[in-house]
């Protein structure tokens, strides 16, 4: 039996799975070559060095804030209320309306206190033609008298009703300027200059004494009214200073003091209230809420940090300091952070060279081509 000069399939198999044994064992060694020439346990400055950005830390005063979202107020809102019992007219003046004092807000039917007004007059007028004609008659009586043609009675008697006249008209003169108080009642007039914060009637509205037509806020004037919780109210005084802005326009920040504290005792709750005074900058208005910050510390001369230099590592936070084309990692301890820079209260000093750009990228030791960062 003659074999075939053409070699058996399995045969051809084997073949050629010897070969690629042979080529993935090539493969692996390169592979393996490869990672050692990157091993990240290697000396980081025999790395090319890593172009970074560095800047020197700088000294700056730092203010400790606590920060609360509040309201703001009116310090005085006076309800101005219906004094006479009256049916409402007309109404001048709506929600928002700015006015002045003695403004014009609504005006009250009238006509029952302009009748009682003249009644009242006219009483007084006529009272007082008879109180002067009651005189003319004393005086001729006195003159009788002292010619002896009159006796003394008619002179007592006489005398006695001119005192009874008096003290009629002085009546009158009081029942005339109560009746003329209740005419000028019916003129809901504004006590202060500020804005209509609520108007609570309408025309055809029956009113009694009493009763609140409208809420005014003093326009110039405004409380911010800022809660803490009583873990920071220990910190708070009476004079601090804070910085106060309207949630909807936090660029429009000013600076006020606080005037009082509040405490807020209740279930479960023992928080602060801070108050803080101040004018009106324009076009702020009772009933906004506003973000308050309140300065419960501050430091003339702290170390600060561009934020991206900071990094977050397993010995904590660190920077990189640049020296002699090495990047040192430094352990620090941060402070405050805002979005421009980081307070450092320790593990680093100002004028030391941090690294920003590229921070992140870079282990203890690594060469680094440092270029100072643009201001």
């Amino acid at each position: 039996m003659r074999r075939s000069g053409l070699r058996h399939p399995c045969g051809r198999m084997a073949a050629a799975m010897k070969a690629a044994l042979s080529a993935l064992a090539l493969a692996a060694l390169a592979v393996l070559a490869a990672c050692d020439s990157a091993d990240p346990g290697a000396d980081p400055a025999a790395r090319p060095a890593t172009p970074v950005s560095i800047v020197a830390a700088a000294e700056r005063p730092v203010e400790v804030l606590e920060l609360s979202v509040g309201r703001l107020d009116a310090p005085g809102a006076p309800a101005v209320a219906a004094e006479t019992a009256a049916r409402v007219k007309e109404v001048h003046v709506d929600a928002g309306y700015a006015v002045q004092a003695g403004d014009l807000l609504a005006q009250l039917d009238d006509e029952v206190q302009v009748n009682t007004q003249r009644a009242a007059a006219a009483n007084a007028e006529r009272l007082e033609a008879l109180l002067d004609n009651q005189q003319r008659t004393v005086a001729r009586i006195q003159d009788l008298v002292g010619r002896k043609l009159a006796a003394e009675s008619a002179l007592d008697d006489a005398s006695s009703q001119l005192a009874a006249l008096k003290a009629q008209l002085d009546e009158a003169r009081a029942r005339l300027d109560d009746a003329e108080r209740n005419l000028r009642q019916t003129r809901i007039l504004s006590p202060v200059t500020g804005v209509v914060q609520a108007r609570q009637v309408s025309v055809g509205d029956f009113v009694g004494i009493g009763q609140p037509l409208f809420e005014i806020v003093v326009a110039d004037r405004l409380q911010a009214i800022a809660p803490f919780p009583e873990t920071i109210g220990n910190q708070l005084r009476v004079g601090q200073k804070a910085y106060v802005a309207p949630v909807r326009s936090p660029e429009d920040t000013i600076t006020a003091k606080i005037t009082e504290l509040r405490p807020r005792i209740g279930a479960g709750s023992r928080s602060v209230d801070a108050i803080l005074e101040f004018a009106n900058p324009g076009g702020w208005r009772a009933g906004g809420s506003v973000t308050v910050a309140v300065v419960v510390d501050a430091r003339a001369r702290s170390v600060t940090v561009p934020p991206e230099s900071i990094v977050r590592r397993p010995a904590g936070t660190i920077v990189y300091v640049a020296e002699q084309g090495t990047a040192r990692q430094r352990v620090v301890q941060p402070g405050v952070q805002t979005d421009d820079w980081v307070e450092i209260l320790d593990g680093l000093e100002a004028g030391e060279q941090v690294v920003t750009s590229g921070a992140g990228f870079l282990t203890d030791g690594t060469a680094i081509d440092a270029r100072q960062a643009a201001e």
